[in-house]
């Protein structure tokens, strides 16, 4: 993969990996596409890209960068602009670190032809599923892919310090996971609020909350229940779980408005 070192006041704060392969190959085959998004990323401290084994991490690659009704019948060509894309990260990620300075970042960047992502996520997604690790999708076909992008980075960063001595086990681990997320990215990065973060109301997001209390959910652990509450099933509505965290980290940050990033981390 390409590697770019990101610095800030002579010190290394993150690197970057961008896969070296030709998106306009024609090719039509999606295993093809994965092996070689995945091919050149080595075990590492932080597993393959934040996973235990380059067969999950070839997994999760084919849920995010295509979507579930892909009928694989076309040619996948992409571009991605890495001058444009490393130069947003940059500017991203020195701000996020002047605010949460430690360890140093791993940023992947991966292609994704998700027409989800494109029209719902204004052309970006990412997941960080070890500690200052983060993967990041791009489909710069949305106009406001480079905005996006920024903000992802934000969201990201914040779950990539959140995970440095946490973890996130249980439903509420991952609504106050994202709520934290969000707000960060906001404060520090900056941009609209977030669609995904306001899907209803505050007295919904109350009665939601207290019914998921007296169902004894906020303690489970089930991944198809967490699916579920932030993505939607015949209960909830898609972001359910993203709205209540943004609700209820917004009431802790205004309840304590003298804490800093680093003490609200700690928490």
């Amino acid at each position: 993969m390409k590697s770019e070192i990101i610095r800030n006041n002579g010190k290394t704060i993150a690197h970057v990996y961008l896969p070296c392969i030709n998106y306009n190959s024609g090719s039509s085959n999606k295993a093809w596409l994965i092996s070689c998004l995945s091919g050149e990323i080595e075990n590492s401290d932080s597993g393959y890209a934040g996973f235990n084994t380059k067969e999950n991490l070839n997994n999760y690659l084919q849920e995010v960068v295509f979507d579930k009704a892909d009928n694989n019948n076309h040619q996948y060509t992409f571009t991605l602009d890495e001058v444009r894309i490393i130069k947003t990260i940059t500017k991203a990620i020195k701000k996020c670190s002047d605010v949460l300075p430690g360890r140093i970042s791993s940023i992947f960047v991966f292609p994704t032809f998700s027409q989800f992502v494109r029209e719902e996520m204004s052309g970006t997604t990412g997941y960080t599923p070890w500690s200052d690790t983060i993967l990041i999708f791009i489909n710069p076909a949305s106009l406001q892919c480079d905005k996006a992008l920024g903000e992802t980075v934000g969201h990201e960063f914040n779950h990539a310090v959140f995970l440095r001595d946490k973890k996130c086990t249980t439903l509420l681990d991952s609504i106050i996971f994202e709520g934290l997320a969000e707000h960060f990215r906001e404060q520090i990065i900056g941009g609209d609020r977030a669609p995904w973060t306001k899907i209803f109301e505050l007295n919904q997001a109350k009665v939601i909350f207290s019914e998921m209390k007296l169902a004894n959910l906020l303690q489970s652990t089930d991944p198809e229940i967490r699916r579920g509450v932030f993505f939607g099933n015949e209960k909830y509505i898609c972001w359910t779980g993203y709205t209540i965290g943004y609700y209820i980290v917004k009431s802790f940050l205004e309840n304590n408005p003298s804490l800093g990033w680093e003490e609200i981390m700690t928490r």
